[in-house]
Formats: C-alpha cells, sequence, structure tokens
C-alpha cells in the first residue's frame, strides 16, 4: 500500500470536511432560527481547529440596541470617612480629581464614577474569608457612602501572583452583564489591599438591530486559536476603548467569551453586530 498516497487522500478528506461545515454554518446564518444542528456544527469545526468548547453556547438571536446611561455623582466626604474613619488624614485636588492620604492608606477619587482604594499594608485582620462576607461587607461600606450597590453580582474569583484573592462584582440590566459597571477587590491575610468602584447609572436600550449570534462569532474569529479552552460565553454591554481613551457615550452590546490558553485565564469581546473584537473599560 502506498502510504504516502494514503496520508495525502485523508489530510484532503479532513480538509474538505472542515470546508463543507464551514459553509453550511455560513448558509445557516442566514436563518433567523438558531437549530441544535447549527451549534453542533460549530462545535465540530471549533474542535477541528484544535479549540474546546466546555459550556453551553447560547442561542440568543434577538435585536440588541446600545445602552444609554448616565454619571453618578460621589461625595468625597462620605467616601474618606468610610476608609479612613475618623483619622487624620491629606488631600489634594486637581481637575475634579481626589486625591486623600492616611498613612499606608491612599484614596483617588473621581468627579463621576470611580474612586481607587490601596493600603500596602491593611492593620483590620482577614474576616473576609470568603465571598459572602466580601459582598457583605462591601454592601454596607458602599450604603455609608451612600454609593449604589443594587443588582451587582459575583463575577469571578482569582488568586493573585503574590497569594491574594481577587473578587469581581459586575452590575446586571435585566438579563444582560454591563461590563463596565463593576467593582474589584482584593483581600490579602490582613485585609483589603485594593478596591475599585466604577459605576455609570444604566437609563435605557435604544435602537434594536439584529446582532451576529454567538456561534457565528466563534467560527469567525477562532480560526489560529488552537488549545483554547473556552469556560463561558455571555451577553451583555460595555465601554468601548478607542485608542488610549475611553469612548463613554453609549455602552455597546457585546459577546463576552472567558477562554484558557497556557494556563492564562483571558476575556475577549466581540460587537455582536459584525463579530469585530473589540477592548472594553472592565476593570
Amino acid at each position: 500500500m502506498d502510504w504516502a498516497k494514503a496520508k495525502n487522500i485523508l489530510i484532503f478528506m479532513f480538509v474538505l470536511l472542515n470546508f463543507l461545515l464551514f459553509v453550511t454554518i455560513i448558509t445557516l446564518f442566514k436563518s433567523d432560527n438558531i437549530s441544535r444542528e447549527m451549534v453542533n456544527d460549530t462545535y465540530k469545526i471549533l474542535g477541528n481547529r484544535g479549540v474546546v468548547v466546555k459550556c453551553d453556547i447560547p442561542l440568543y438571536n434577538k435585536e440588541m440596541g446600545t445602552l444609554i446611561s448616565t454619571n453618578i455623582d460621589l461625595d468625597k466626604d462620605l467616601i474618606i470617612k468610610g476608609f479612613f474613619g475618623a483619622a487624620k488624614y491629606e488631600e489634594e485636588a486637581s481637575d475634579g480629581v481626589v486625591k486623600a492620604f492616611c498613612g499606608n492608606k491612599r484614596l483617588i477619587i473621581e468627579k463621576v464614577n470611580t474612586f481607587v482604594y490601596n493600603n500596602i499594608e491593611p492593620e483590620e485582620g482577614n474576616y473576609l474569608t470568603d465571598l459572602k462576607k466580601v459582598q457583605n461587607y462591601l454592601a454596607d461600606l458602599f450604603k455609608t457612602m451612600k454609593v449604589p450597590f443594587e443588582k451587582f453580582y459575583f463575577d469571578k474569583m482569582e488568586k493573585t501572583e503574590d497569594g491574594q484573592i481577587k473578587y469581581i462584582f459586575r452590575q446586571k440590566k435585566g438579563e444582560f452583564w454591563l461590563y463596565s459597571n463593576y467593582v474589584e477587590v482584593t483581600v490579602s491575610e490582613k485585609g483589603i489591599t485594593y478596591l475599585k468602584y466604577n459605576n455609570r447609572k444604566p437609563k435605557e436600550i435604544t435602537g434594536g438591530k439584529k446582532i451576529m449570534p454567538a456561534y457565528q462569532v466563534l467560527v469567525k474569529n477562532l480560526t489560529e486559536d488552537k488549545g483554547t479552552i473556552i469556560d463561558k460565553i455571555d451577553l451583555g454591554f460595555g465601554e468601548q476603548f478607542v485608542g488610549n481613551d475611553t469612548k463613554v457615550v453609549d455602552d455597546i452590546p457585546v459577546w463576552r467569551i472567558t477562554a484558557k490558553n497556557s494556563e492564562k485565564k483571558v476575556e475577549r469581546y466581540f460587537k455582536v453586530y459584525n463579530g469585530e473584537e473589540v477592548k472594553l473599560n472592565d476593570k
């Protein structure tokens, strides 16, 4: 038997099968309905490319618009008191940004929407030993500051290189995640070392347009991602980065794909209208 010839035939058949599956998906994309067959074909195409999908591929295929949000005014005095208590502190302001210092504690408070707290040597002791305690602590803290924390949900937890635990909470509007409305808090054995709050008040979703379903986004974009393992796919809105700035007009609708490649976890965002990959203000 001519093994070299047989090998070439097998390679040709494999490439042809992958091409036929791809053509099938593209043809079915024109339909408004998403069938189980279409989704199963997507798993096969990605598998042939070395991409493993360990989660369900969402079937959401309705029209979506952009999210209109408004700024949230922050009370700097309440925020400073929430972190520093009655202790003496130094304060400086420039262009609407307030910086406050109290021992190892540092605060940066933007005029609207955002503040960041750092403490390289917390001394309060780590009583925040699990997710529920962290969430309850944040709810109580933000209540004293009159900072909105409603409809924020746990999104993910990570362990940092130095052994600290990072928790990220994000807001939701209905079934959609608001990726740019988040609270990130890092906890060491001694207490909170870092906390960032970023939030704009969501108002309404306007201007609905037909979207590109998740399976089409996967087939279009994951072409050179061999070794990637996809753990989660979800849908929401976020502030898009344009160059080094954040475009804060309307929050655009995006698919989020959470994946792991070479033990590194990544989150990638794709516009729902055309599948274009974008960067968001998400941390």
